[in-house]
C-alpha cells in the first residue's frame, strides 16, 4: 500500500498520524513549521479541553498521557445571570469517571511529532501550496488535510443545512493567566478542592469562563475564555493588539462582571514569557464535508476544523477532532488494504456525523442560543436537586446523550423522575422558589452568588519540559 499523507501538525493531524504509524502504516506528515517552531512561535489554537472518552482515545492510538503532568478538569461549575447584576442560579458537580484534561495544543504536536521522527515517519516541514497538495494526493493511498478552519478548508463544500450559522455568534478572546492556584483551593465559592471549569453565563451579553491549563511549559496555568455577543459589554477586544492589552482587558472585564471569582483571581499575571499566550477572533460554526476535490481531481479527506468547526462556548472542538481521528484510524484498519476511496471517506465522515457531531453541535448550539423553556426546565430542576447535576454536567463527555430530555418536555420530565425518584412538577418548583429567592437577595443587597476567599498560588511547575 502507499503511504497514507496527512497535512497539518494540530492534535488531531498528529494523533491519526501516531496512531497509524503504532499500527504498522507508513505516514508521513506535512507541516509548515518543525515541531520547535509549532511549539514556540504559534499561539495556542484555544483551550484544547477533552472530556475522558476522548483523553482514552488519544491514549488507544499512542499518544503521550498527559494526566500526571497537571491538574485535571475534575469538575464543572456554572453561574447563570439572566442579564449582568442579576445573580441567579449557580451549581456544580464533580465530573468523575468523565474527567478531563486541557493541554496546550503546541505541547501536543512538539510531542508527536518528535514520536513520530523516532519511529522513522517522515515529516515534512514545508508550506504546502495546491499545486504540492495534488502531487502529494497523486502519490498517496490516502491524503488527509488537517490544516484548520482556513488552509485547505475551502475544498470541503460547507454543508449550509448542518452549519446553522452564516456568520460568527460571539466574538472570541482567550488569555493565558498564572498566579491562580491550582491546587484545588482557588474558587473556594464553587467547589473547593477541585480544579472545575468555571462558567459565568450571561443572558444576552455572552459568557466568560476559566479553564485549568497545563501550558508548553509544563506549569500548571489559567485559560480565561472571552465570548462576546457583538455590542454587549464584553466586546472590547477589537483594538487589543498585543498581551499587555489582552491581559488588561480581561482584568477589567472579571473586575466588573465576574466580582464573585476576583478574590482567586487578584494575583494572576500574563506569561510574558509566553507572547503568543493569547488569542482573539471569530467564526462562522460550520460543518464541511468528509471528501473534497483538488483542482488536479484528486480525492482528499477532511479531519478536525477542517471539518467541523464548533464555537468553543462548550469545549467540544478539540475532544471533536480527537474522536474523528480515532473512528478514522478503526475505519482504515478496517478498510485491509482495500482502496480508501471517496465512497469509502463519505461514508466513513457520515457515520462519525451521526455518532458525533450531530448531537455535539446541536449541545453547543442548545448553549449559544437563549435556553428554550425545556432547557431552562433543565437548569430550574438542577438548581433545585442535587442528583441531577452529575448527569446534565457530565455529558459534555458525552454531547449525543443529552437529547432528547435537553429538548423534548416530557423526556425531561421522565429525566428529572429517573434521578431523582420526584415528579419533575415539585422538583422545578423547588427550583422556582429557589430562584426567587435569590432573585430577591439580589434586590435587596446587590449580590447573590458566593465570594470565592483569597488564595496563595503555590509554584506551579509540576513538569520539568526544555525549551
Amino acid at each position: 500500500m502507499k503511504q497514507i499523507s496527512i497535512i497539518g501538525a494540530g492534535h488531531a493531524g498528529t494523533l491519526l498520524a501516531v496512531g497509524l504509524v503504532n499500527a504498522g502504516y507508513d505516514v508521513q506528515l506535512f507541516s509548515d513549521k518543525d515541531a520547535e517552531g509549532i511549539r514556540d512561535q504559534t499561539s495556542p489554537t484555544g483551550t484544547a479541553a477533552i472530556f475522558a472518552d476522548s483523553v482514552a482515545t488519544e491514549l488507544r492510538l499512542g499518544a503521550a498521557d498527559y494526566s500526571g503532568q497537571g491538574a485535571p478538569m475534575d469538575a464543572i461549575h456554572l453561574f447563570f445571570s439572566p442579564k449582568v447584576g442579576q445573580e441567579l442560579i449557580g451549581f456544580g458537580s464533580a465530573l468523575e469517571e468523565a474527567t478531563g484534561l486541557a493541554t496546550d495544543v503546541r505541547l501536543k504536536s512538539y510531542d508527536r511529532m518528535k514520536q513520530l521522527e523516532s519511529f522513522g515517519s517522515e515529516v515534512h516541514v514545508e508550506t504546502v501550496s495546491m499545486d504540492r497538495l495534488d502531487e502529494i494526493a497523486d502519490e498517496s493511498a490516502l491524503t488527509v488535510v488537517a490544516t484548520g478552519k482556513g488552509g485547505f478548508s475551502s475544498l470541503f463544500p460547507r454543508d449550509e443545512k448542518r452549519s446553522v450559522y452564516n456568520a460568527p455568534q460571539r466574538k472570541l478572546a482567550m488569555v493565558l493567566v498564572r498566579g491562580i492556584a491550582s491546587d484545588g483551593s482557588a474558587f473556594s465559592n464553587r467547589l473547593p478542592g477541585m480544579t472545575p471549569v468555571c462558567f459565568n453565563l450571561f443572558g444576552g451579553a455572552g459568557e466568560i469562563f476559566w479553564v485549568p491549563f497545563l501550558h508548553k511549559s509544563g506549569e500548571m496555568v489559567w485559560s480565561l475564555v472571552f465570548e462576546a455577543r457583538a455590542g454587549g459589554p464584553f466586546d472590547r477586544w477589537d483594538d487589543v493588539t498585543n498581551i499587555h492589552e489582552a491581559f488588561a482587558t480581561a482584568q477589567s472585564l472579571i473586575k466588573e462582571f465576574v466580582p464573585w471569582d476576583w478574590p482567586s483571581m487578584k494575583d494572576m499575571e500574563p506569561l510574558l514569557d509566553d507572547p503568543f499566550s493569547w488569542l482573539k477572533g471569530s467564526f462562522a460554526p460550520s460543518v464541511r464535508t468528509g471528501s473534497g476535490v483538488t483542482p488536479g481531481g484528486h480525492v482528499v479527506m477532511s479531519l478536525g476544523d477542517t471539518s467541523v468547526s464548533y464555537d468553543p462556548i462548550c469545549g467540544q472542538g478539540a475532544g471533536s477532532g480527537i474522536r474523528q481521528g480515532g473512528q478514522y484510524f478503526d475505519a482504515i484498519l478496517a478498510r485491509s488494504g482495500r482502496p480508501l476511496d471517496r465512497e469509502w471517506i463519505d461514508g466513513v465522515f457520515e457515520k462519525f456525523y451521526s455518532s458525533h457531531v450531530e448531537g455535539t453541535y446541536r449541545f453547543t448550539n442548545t448553549f449559544l442560543e437563549p435556553l428554550t423553556s425545556t432547557g431552562v426546565r433543565v437548569m430550574t430542576a438542577a438548581f433545585a436537586d442535587p442528583r441531577l447535576r452529575g448527569p446534565l454536567l457530565k455529558s459534555f463527555n458525552r454531547p449525543s446523550t443529552a437529547f432528547p430530555w435537553l429538548s423534548e418536555r416530557k423526556d425531561t420530565d421522565a429525566w428529572i423522575k429517573t434521578h431523582t425518584g420526584r415528579s419533575a412538577s415539585s422538583v422545578v418548583a423547588r427550583g422556582n422558589a429557589k430562584a426567587l429567592g435569590a432573585m430577591i437577595k439580589n434586590t435587596l443587597t446587590g449580590a447573590n452568588f458566593p465570594r470565592a476567599e483569597a488564595t496563595v498560588p503555590k509554584p506551579a511547575l509540576l513538569a520539568s519540559r526544555p525549551l
